[in-house]
C-alpha cells in the first residue's frame, strides 16, 4: 500500500523485502556576501549563497581574442558505449548525419542480457541590484563563505509573544518557520512563496542573530529563538547541529501550543503554492495532518482528499504538517518536547516516528480516513503526496497531474548534493527566485541533444542491469554532446543553458528496484533528468584554485521561465558545424522567411581561436545554440582549446561537477561481476580536452 508500513519496519526493511521477495524485480567562484543598504521607506532583501552565486560580466573582444583550444578527434562510438557493463549489453548507439540533417539515437535491446541571489531584486545604480521589496538597495560584493553582513545589525526580530501570534494571525492560525543563517537563501526563497500564495498569516524564526537581523531589516514577520551561531556546529543533514535546528520547531511549537491557535509547520525547503488554511476546515476530525515522504497514493483521480490508507505507518514527513489545537494535539505536543528532553539522539521525525506509532489504528468515527495514533489519544489524517509533494512526486513523476489536483506546496526532499541539490531542483521547476540579472545576462550557450530513443518494451523489463546499463550508456553520449557545448560557453565567455537530459533510470541513495524508487514502480522512462541526478550542483563554481574555470550554469528550464526576458529568448542563432561547407574560415547563413537570419553553419573542427574569430560578427544574439545535426559525433562539432592551460583548467572543472549514480544492488551486481561498481561515477567525457595532442604548452 502507498507509503504504508508496518509496525518497527522501515522503508530500507520494506525494500530489502520486495528485492528478496522478488516482487518488484531488482529492489563558485567564491559565493556572494551582500551588503545592505536601508532607506526609510522600504527594505532590502539579500542572500547568503554558500554554494556558488557568480557575478556577471559581459566578455569583450579582447577576451575573446585570447579564448584558445585544441583538436578534438573523439569517438561518438567510444562515448556511446561508456558505462555499458554486463555481458550482454545493448547495440552500440548509431549516430550518422541523415541528409536533411534529421538524426536520431537509435539502439535495440536483448532481454537475455541506470540561490535567491536576492529574491526581491532588480537593477540599481553602481552595479548594486535594486530590491522590489519596498525601494531599498542591497549591493553584491565578493567573498567566501562570509556571513551576510547588514548595514544596521541592531535591528532584531522581537521576543515570541502570544500577543505577536495574535496580530499576524487568521482564523486563528499562524503559520510557523525555523530559519538560521545556513538557511538564509531558502528563507527567502520562502517569503517570496508564502506571499504569493496569499497566505499573509506567516512568522519566521529566527534562530541565530545574523539571521534576525536580516529579517528585522526586511520586516518580515518575526520572532527570534536561542540556537546555534552560525559555523558552530556542523549543519550537514544528520550531524549535530542538523538535528538541533529540526528540534528548534518543536521547541517553538511546545511553548506555543497552548495560546489557542491552529498552527501550520513549515521547513524553509519549501515552496508553498497555495493557502493551506482550508484543509482545517475540510478535515474537522483531525488533530493533525501530516505530509509523507512516500511517492505514491491509493486515491482516484481527482481526489483531493486525505490519503484513503493514511494511519500512523505511513513515513510522514515533520517538514510540513498541520496541527489543529485540541486537548489531544497539545499532550501530544507536550510529549513530543519530553521526549528531547529525555536524551533522545534522532531528529524530529525520528522521535515523533517513535511517540506516535503506537496502539492499533482504528478510524474515526465521522471518516475512515482520519485514524488514531499515538496509543488512541491523537487522531491524525496523512496528505498525500500529489497535495504535499516532494521533490520525487512533483518534479520526476509529476503526480499531481496524473492525479489531477492541485499541490498546497513543494517539499524539496528527495534531492541530492545538500542544499545545492535542493536549489537545483527548485530552479528546475522554476520555484526558485534568482535575482532579475541571472535571467537576463550576459549572454548564453546551449546544445540542441541528440536524443536517445528507448528500445521497445523498455519499461517492461525485470532485469535491473539491462536498464542501468543503457542509462548509463545513453547519458553519456548526452554528457558527451554537453561538454562541448560548455567548452565553447567557457570560451566565449557565456554562460551555458543545460538542455534537458533524457533519464532511463533513477538514481537513490539505495538499490534501485527496476530502475525505479520502490514506491514509484508506475514512472515511464524517460524522463527529464532533474540537475541533482547528473551534476553536483554546488561544484559549478567552487574555488577555482582547486577545480579549475568555474562554470556560469543555467537549468534546463531556463528557457521556459517567465522570468527570462523576451530579448533574451528571441535573440537565438543556431550555430551548425558543417561538413558542407568547403573552407575553414568561411560561414554560411541562412534565413527564415521573414529574412531574419535562423542559423549560421561553420566549418566542423575549428579550436576556440578559429570559430569565436568566425563568430564574432554574431555576438549579438543572446542564445547560441549548438546543433550536430551536420557532423557524426560531438567533437567533429567542436575541437576545444588549443591553450593546454586552458584545456587543463576547463578539464579540472568536468571532472568535478559530475555526481555518481547509484545504486546496483549487491546481490544482482555480483551476478554480473559488477560487485565493485554499486556506483557509478558520471564523466563529461571519455576523450577529455586536455589529452589532446598538438596543445599549445606556453599558455
Amino acid at each position: 500500500m502507498a507509503g504504508f508500513l508496518q509496525p518497527g519496519h522501515s522503508r530500507a526493511d520494506t525494500h530489502h523485502a520486495l528485492w528478496h521477495n522478488g516482487s518488484a524485480g531488482q529492489a563558485n567562484t567564491a559565493t556572494l556576501a551582500k551588503w545592505v543598504e536601508l532607506t526609510d521607506v522600504g527594505t532590502a532583501a539579500a542572500e547568503g549563497n554558500r554554494e556558488g552565486a557568480q557575478q556577471h560580466s559581459d566578455t569583450d573582444s579582447a577576451r575573446l581574442a585570447e579564448a584558445v583550444s585544441q583538436q578534438s578527434n573523439s569517438d561518438p562510438d567510444a562515448a556511446a558505449k561508456a558505462g555499458q557493463s554486463i555481458q550482454t549489453e545493448p547495440e552500440p548507439l548509431s549516430w550518422e548525419p541523415d541528409q536533411d540533417g534529421a538524426d536520431t539515437l537509435g539502439g535495440s535491446f536483448s532481454e537475455t542480457a541506470g540561490d535567491v541571489h536576492g529574491a526581491f531584486a532588480g537593477t540599481a545604480a553602481g552595479g548594486g541590484v535594486l530590491s522590489d521589496y519596498g525601494t531599498s538597495m542591497a549591493r553584491v560584493a565578493p567573498g567566501f563563505h562570509e556571513p551576510l553582513r547588514i548595514v544596521d545589525p541592531s535591528l532584531r526580530c522581537p521576543e515570541l509573544s502570544k500577543e505577536l501570534l495574535q496580530r499576524h494571525a487568521k482564523a486563528s492560525t499562524v503559520m510557523l518557520g525555523v530559519v538560521n543563517s545556513v538557511q538564509q537563501n531558502f528563507g527567502i526563497n520562502w517569503v517570496r512563496h508564502v506571499k504569493d500564495a496569499g497566505i499573509e498569516y506567516f512568522v519566521a524564526a529566527a534562530a541565530d542573530a545574523n539571521t534576525s537581523a536580516l529579517l528585522a531589516n526586511m520586516q518580515v514577520p518575526c520572532f527570534s529563538i536561542a540556537g546555534p551561531s552560525d559555523g558552530e556546529l556542523p549543519m550537514s543533514w544528520g550531524e549535530a547541529g542538523w538535528r538541533q535546528m529540526t528540534w528548534q520547531k518543536v521547541l517553538v511549537l511546545d511553548q506555543v501550543v497552548e495560546w489557542g491557535f491552529n498552527i501550520v509547520i513549515s521547513d524553509m525547503d519549501v515552496a508553498w503554492l497555495r493557502d493551506p488554511l482550508p484543509l482545517f476546515e475540510d478535515h474537522p476530525q483531525a488533530d493533525v495532518l501530516l505530509s509523507t515522504d512516500g511517492c505514491a497514493t491509493v486515491n482516484d483521480v481527482g481526489d483531493a482528499g486525505l490519503e484513503r490508507d493514511g494511519n500512523m505507518h505511513h513515513n510522514f514527513n515533520t517538514g510540513v504538517y498541520l496541527l489543529r489545537t485540541t486537548l489531544r494535539s497539545i499532550r501530544w505536543v507536550h510529549a513530543w518536547k519530553a521526549l528531547l528532553d529525555t536524551g533522545f539522539q534522532g531528529h524530529d521525525q525520528e522521535g515523533a516516528y517513535q511517540l506516535t506509532r503506537r496502539g492499533e489504528v482504528k478510524p474515526h468515527s465521522g471518516t475512515p480516513r482520519v485514524t488514531t495514533a499515538w496509543d488512541g489519544d491523537l487522531y491524525l489524517g496523512i496528505l498525500p503526496t500529489q497535495l504535499m509533494s516532494n521533490g520525487h512526486t512533483y518534479m520526476v513523476q509529476r503526480l499531481h497531474e496524473q492525479k489531477a489536483v492541485q499541490p498546497y506546496a513543494v517539499h524539496a526532499t528527495w534531492t541530492y548534493g545538500g542544499s545545492g541539490g535542493k536549489r537545483a531542483r527548485f530552479r528546475d521547476a522554476m520555484l526558485w527566485y534568482d535575482d532579475p540579472s541571472y535571467y537576463s545576462g550576459p549572454s548564453f550557450v546551449t546544445v540542441d541533444l541528440r536524443l536517445p530513443q528507448a528500445p521497445e518494451g523498455f519499461n517492461d523489463l525485470q532485469e535491473n542491469e539491462h536498464m542501468i546499463s543503457f542509462h548509463l550508456s545513453t547519458l553519456q553520449a548526452q554528457l558527451q554532446q554537453a561538454y562541448i557545448g560548455m567548452a565553447l560557453a567557457v570560451a566565449a565567455g557565456r554562460a551555458f543553458i543545460s538542455p534537458k537530459f533524457q533519464c532511463f533510470c533513477e538514481k537513490i541513495w539505495y538499490a534501485v528496484v527496476k530502475c525505479r524508487v520502490v514506491d514509484a514502480q508506475g514512472l515511464q522512462f524517460p524522463i527529464n533528468c532533474p540537475t541533482d541526478y547528473v551534476f553536483e550542483p554546488h561544484h559549478f563554481s567552487d574555488d577555482p584554485s582547486q577545480f579549475g574555470t568555474p562554470l556560469d550554469f543555467r537549468e534546463p528550464s531556463f528557457l521556459d521561465n517567465p522570468r527570462t526576458p523576451p530579448e533574451v529568448k528571441e535573440s537565438v542563432l543556431v550555430i551548425k558545424p558543417s561538413f558542407k561547407l568547403g573552407c575553414a574560415d568561411c560561414v554560411r547563413e541562412e534565413k527564415l522567411a521573414d529574412g531574419s537570419l535562423n542559423q549560421v553553419l561553420v566549418p566542423t573542427g575549428l579550436n576556440d581561436h578559429q570559430l569565436l574569430a568566425l563568430l564574432e560578427p554574431y555576438r549579438r544574439f543572446r542564445v547560441w545554440r549548438i546543433s550536430m545535426r551536420g557532423v557524426r559525433g560531438p567533437n567533429e562539432a567542436y575541437a576545444g582549446f588549443a591553450c593546454a592551460g586552458a584545456a587543463r583548467e576547463f578539464d579540472k572543472r568536468m571532472d568535478h561537477i559530475t555526481t555518481e549514480w547509484c545504486c546496483r544492488h549487491e546481490e544482482e551486481a555480483k551476478k554480473y561481476g559488477l560487485q565493485d561498481r554499486i556506483r557509478e561515477k558520471l564523466h563529461m567525457t571519455s576523450r577529455p580536452f586536455s589529452e589532446r595532442v598538438g596543445l599549445d604548452a606556453s599558455c
